[in-house]
């Protein structure tokens, strides 16, 4: 049975007929030194094509070393890639995908070995970096032409079926398409045509190079989103140009020029899904070239909508191929309700967002999904060689996972809730309208719970008695943590909230004060907001919600700026039935008016809790909160873990 008739119907793209309408996005991990594909990377594409895409992109790759922007990636100009490429191309291959790569040059934002030395541009000016930037001659525009053709052919020689030209995003090519780049005035300057130029010589010579049974993809920037930037209307014009000069016309948006520009070619979870499907649906119309859409998708049944209703003829799905591998699989088998759901955090991508995070950490890691990162190991994990009772207490995400992966691995599993339901800290966001997806992983996470052989006993609290009578082998501690409660005078008034505790939207009036600008406390203020109430968020440091990803920092600040008022460098001092007082770095005393106070200070763990079950069984582990106050990841991640050692 097809589920999806207009997701899985196959799809002629050159000599390829692809077996659905998924391409995997280029997504890539940091590799060797040299910038090859280490054998984590190729597990990493393995499991991409495993999990039923019918394209694997692999990520930025370099068509000249000197054009890169972050370091060692995918060195097509260096025959050394050969090996660890073609590794990669037979991993993705053997799945029945096709392998694809995405060519780059970064153009003006290319880094240099010094400081000083100039880059290279369509135009004369200063770069994204501060760097001097050179007027591309005859002699430049040649070589750069050369270079994709030359990339190309390395990439076909290392297995590569197709490739997908970058010419969005800021880099070179787009810098050449938009005007806020493009200052020329001769035969690759002032009209569309004039500025296509130059991809046009690049298609023609990947052409001549690879044979016509090589298909290309190009990759735009539909709308650009910054002021003097490409629009719409522009690109279509573009498209127009490049219709019937390549394979299959890929929609993206937005531009590195501007600073903002993540929130956007990465979509935020405060963005609707599908937030750029419009620019594809505007370009298929004005071409005959198969059309790509990309943005923040991950339901397969929205997926389905958009190839339906002809606003694009193929899907690229980027960081819910992180949260679920499988989703193309799990769709084609009407398993959707078993799909990990990308939370859209940006995890995954702020930890090497350049140059805005100071240390790039160089890996990839998924807050819902603990293998990612870590395909290697895991394609070698074996099932337990012995089974063992294991007793699991808590169920939020940690205790939930660690008794998933327990059963899994054929222990006898026990999860005890002295709640009602499971869940734990996820049921606190699960009405906050930018959290959808958590609600959809708390379900998901329940829902494989039901139905694995775990044995689950809600509104039990957990005693020595207990423990005493199941007799388990192994006892793992997922009891959470419990709310700090500051010494401010007035904190336990009726008024006062503490939204890790005894929170309940229906009781928030009007006018909030949030006292606590950390994650929590800032996602609680937006909600609220949002709702129409006035809100007012206070933080006693320097910066706001300093512990989030750098994309989800920067898009939920964006955020606040609409409707919440944020006070940073605030200490309340006294809570009363009219409001906050508090002061500020000047030691001047403040007052903020609220009908609800919510508190939102922090976690501590439950360690009295745990002590009291350490020696309860042979063995004892501590997971999620009662650990450590954490997140998502590390609870998920740390039961993940924790199962595997049994």
């Amino acid at each position: 049975m097809n589920h999806f008739p207009n997701l899985f119907t196959p799809m002629k793209l050159g000599p390829y007929m692809l077996k659905n309408r998924i391409e995997a996005a280029p997504m890539g991990t940091h590799g060797t030194p040299q910038g090859y594909i280490s054998p984590d990377g190729v597990a990493y594409y393995e499991l991409r094509a495993k999990g039923g895409a019918a394209i694997v992109t692999i990520g930025e790759s370099m068509i000249d070393s000197k054009g890169t922007s972050h370091g060692k990636v995918t060195p097509l100009d260096d025959p050394g890639i050969l090996p660890s490429l073609i590794s990669a191309t037979d991993a993705i291959k053997r799945h029945g995908a096709v392998a694809n790569i995405e060519l780059l040059h970064a153009g003006i934002r290319s880094g240099t070995p010094k400081p000083t030395d100039p880059v290279y541009g369509p135009s004369a000016g200063t770069s994204f970096y501060g760097k001097n930037i050179i007027e591309m001659g005859d002699e430049e525009i040649q070589h750069v032409v050369n270079a994709f053709g030359d990339a190309a052919e390395m990439a076909k020689l290392g297995g590569v079926q197709m490739c997908m030209i970058h010419g969005g995003h800021g880099w070179l090519l787009s810098q050449w398409f938009s005007k806020l780049h493009n200052h020329r005035t001769d035969e690759y300057g002032g009209s569309i045509k004039n500025r296509a130029r130059i991809a046009l010589m690049i298609i023609d010579d990947i052409r001549e190079k690879c044979g016509p049974n090589f298909p290309i993809e190009i990759r735009l920037s539909g709308d650009e989103f910054t002021e003097g930037g490409m629009n719409i209307e522009e690109t279509v014009e573009l498209a127009k140009v490049l219709d019937g000069k390549v394979d299959m016309l890929h929609l993206s948006a937005a531009t590195f020029h501007d600073r903002t520009a993540g929130l956007r070619m990465f979509p935020s979870m405060f963005l609707p899904r599908g937030c750029n499907v419009f620019l594809a649906e505007a370009v298929k119309k004005a071409v005959k070239t198969p059309v790509n859409t990309v943005g923040g998708l991950n339901d397969p049944a929205h997926m389905e909508e958009i190839l339906a209703s002809d606003k694009a003829d193929m899907v690229t799905v980027g960081r819910a191929l992180l949260a679920d591998p499988y989703l193309p699989e799990k769709a084609r088998k009407g398993q959707t309700a078993d799909i990990t759901p990308c939370l859209r955090c940006n995890y995954c991508i702020s930890q090497n967002f350049t140059p805005y995070v100071k240390y790039p950490k160089g890996i990839v890691r998924c807050v819902v999904n603990p293998v990612i990162g870590r395909e290697l190991e895991h394609k070698f994990a074996q099932p337990s060689t012995s089974k063992k009772k294991v007793l699991i207490v808590g169920g939020g995400p940690a205790g939930m996972q660690a008794a998933i992966t327990a059963a899994d691995r054929g222990h006898m599993v026990t999860l005890c809730e002295k709640n009602s339901r499971l869940g734990g800290t996820l049921l606190h966001a699960e009405r906050e309208y930018f959290k959808e997806d958590l609600t959809k992983l708390t379900e998901v996470l329940i829902r494989r719970v039901q139905k694995s052989p775990i044995k689950v006993m809600l509104g039990k609290a957990v005693t020595t008695e207990l423990i005493s009578e199941s007799s388990p082998d192994v006892l793992i501690a997922a009891v959470g943590a419990e709310p700090i409660i500051p010494s401010i005078p007035g904190v336990r008034g009726k008024n006062v909230i503490v939204t890790a505790r005894d929170y309940d939207e229906d009781k928030v009036g009007d006018k909030v004060v949030v006292i606590g600008g950390g994650l929590v406390g800032c996602e609680k203020g937006l909600h609220h907001a949002h709702q129409g109430k006035n809100v007012t968020i206070l933080e006693m440091l320097e910066k706001a919600a300093p512990t989030a990803p750098y994309l989800h920092w920067l898009a939920l600040m964006k955020e606040l700026e609409k409707t919440v008022k944020l006070e940073t460098g605030v200490k309340c001092t006294k809570i009363t039935e009219e409001g906050v007082y508090a002061v500020n770095q000047k030691d001047e005393e403040q007052f903020y008016e609220a009908e609800t106070v919510l508190l939102a200070t922090g976690l501590k763990p439950r360690t009295e809790l745990v002590e009291s079950l350490r020696f309860s069984a042979p063995d004892f582990s501590v997971i999620g909160d009662c650990l450590e106050p954490a997140t998502i990841l590390e609870a998920i991640h740390m039961g993940y873990f924790t199962a595997l050692d049994i």
